[in-house]
């Protein structure tokens, strides 16, 4: 059974018996002020017919008879009988209701007369007839009425309530059973969204997590304990991964360097050819300290933090720094910065490779400028080394809360099925193993970026060229 099914019965469960328990409450309620009415009624009646008869000197029984005949009621079947204190009848109109041939009268007897008196009432029933006893009393003389009808209009009344009450509860039923629907589904509308975002992730987004809110409820506390469980799964299994690809990695050049050295050993050589040897060497190895170093950062990028409040960083220092240092180690590299005029004082500007459109905004993070530096050295040399003209166009958006840094390039682009691949470590597109790299670039560079609170996209397409666009909250311009 669904939730949404269990919520909504339990919802009828509790609110049906309650309004069974009011409406059953308004209609005792209601029926006995009915009968209260009734008997309030009859007592009047046998109250007005004997203050009538202590006037019989005035008021003949026979016109006594005729006023109580052209009395209106709703009721019927009613029937005054009066006795003096001596329990003499002295009234009895039983003799006009027994014209319908259905009277039926409630047992007078001595013991009843006896239960009247100065302050007592007596209230009498038999089938649906009700009555009173009671006692009228006037200086000189004292009257004991016997008052007792059918309520018609009552019961016809009670009935028509009940009819309304009926419809009202069938009508509140089918509202209850809607509204408990609705209300159930949006109680359980965020799980829904929850599952379908689970859902969602795959082999190829991990990183995903799900949409969390600033509340306190249990579905809140559900989605940050979901998505503190999907970061300790990634990191075992990215430490599961690093650990077998840095491995594999690593015997490559080494096995390379092995055999390089078990052939020369095989037999004497000329020193030119051990100067080559020596040379080759020289390059695997650098190769395979660059390789060494980019995994210990990688591995050390994984467990740090960047705190919030940490250094100001100048965004422009940064790129123009990044710049510099990728042109000193290709100077075949050119870079077009998205600035027209660059500062004096820029290293851009003297920067042999570097054209500027504009001078770059002057916009400030909080971050580590280092790391930061190292993140666009990354961006910058791959769109340098995987393009045929070996050309990058930098360019810096700035919004109201965020800026962004999109680094372009026109070369061999990266294939759409390729593109949720590229983040894992030691990851190479299929037209990219043929270029020397260690796969690792971008990972290092995607993890300082949210570090630092911001996302790295890649967009390309292959043959034409691909753009990464770096988004950071700023902090505030220079200067304010």
């Amino acid at each position: 059974m669904e939730i949404r099914t269990r919520l909504a019965l339990t919802f009828i469960a509790f609110v049906l018996p309650v309004f069974l328990l009011l409406l059953g409450t308004f209609y005792v309620y209601f029926d006995q002020s009915k009968h209260d009415d009734f008997l309030i009624k009859l007592r009047n009646r046998g109250i007005t017919m004997a203050q009538l008869l202590m006037k019989k000197r005035v008021i003949q029984e026979p016109l006594l008879r005729q006023i109580d005949e052209h009395t209106h009621t709703a009721y019927s079947d009613r029937r005054v009988v009066i006795f003096d204190n001596k329990n003499r009848l002295m009234y009895d109109s039983g003799e006009l209701d027994n014209r319908t041939g259905t009277h039926s009268p409630i047992s007078i007897n001595a013991h009843l007369l006896s239960q009247i008196g100065p302050g007592r009432e007596v209230r009498l029933a038999n089938g649906r007839r009700r009555g009173l006893g009671l006692l009228v009393e006037q200086p000189g003389q004292r009257l004991k009425v016997i008052s007792y009808a059918i309520d018609d209009y009552g019961v016809r009344t009670m009935n028509k309530a009940l009819a309304v009450m009926g419809f009202t509860f069938g009508v509140t039923v089918l509202l209850m059973v809607g509204l408990s629907r609705l209300f159930a589904s949006r109680a359980v509308s965020p799980i829904v969204d929850m599952i379908q975002q689970i859902n969602q992730i795959t082999p190829s987004n991990v990183d995903t997590r799900l949409t969390t809110s600033s509340h306190t409820d249990e579905l809140a506390q559900l989605a940050r304990t979901f998505n503190q469980m999907l970061d300790r799964l990634s990191a075992f299994e990215l430490q599961r991964s690093f650990i077998a690809n840095a491995s594999h990695e690593l015997r490559t050049p080494l096995s390379v360097l092995t055999n390089q050295i078990e052939v020369a050993l095989m037999k004497p050589r000329p020193a030119a050819e051990y100067e080559q040897l020596l040379t080759s060497l020289r390059e695997d190895i650098s190769q395979l300290n660059a390789l060494s170093n980019g995994l210990l950062e990688l591995a050390q990028l994984e467990n740090r933090q960047v705190n919030e409040g940490g250094a100001v960083v100048a965004l422009d220092d940064v790129l123009y720094e990044a710049v510099g240092l990728v042109i000193r180690k290709q100077p075949t590299y050119r870079i077009t910065l998205g600035a027209s005029t660059a500062p004096a004082d820029r290293p851009g500007e003297s920067t042999p490779g570097v054209t500027s459109d504009e001078a770059l905004p002057d916009v400030t993070l909080n971050g580590d400028p280092s790391l930061l530096k190292s993140a666009f050295i990354n961006l910058i040399d791959n769109g340098c080394k995987f393009s045929a003209s070996h050309h990058v166009q930098l360019t810096v958006v700035v919004s109201d809360k965020s800026v962004e840094v999109i680094v372009s390039d026109q070369g061999m682009g990266i294939a759409a099925d390729e593109l949720d691949y590229i983040f894992q470590p030691f990851y190479r597109a299929t037209n990219a193993r043929a270029i020397k790299g260690s796969g690792i670039g971008l990972s290092m560079t995607r993890r300082i970026i949210q570090l630092h609170g911001g996302s790295l996209t890649v967009n390309s397409q292959l043959g034409r060229g691909t753009a990464c666009t770096v988004s950071l909250p700023h902090r505030q311009p220079l200067g304010q």
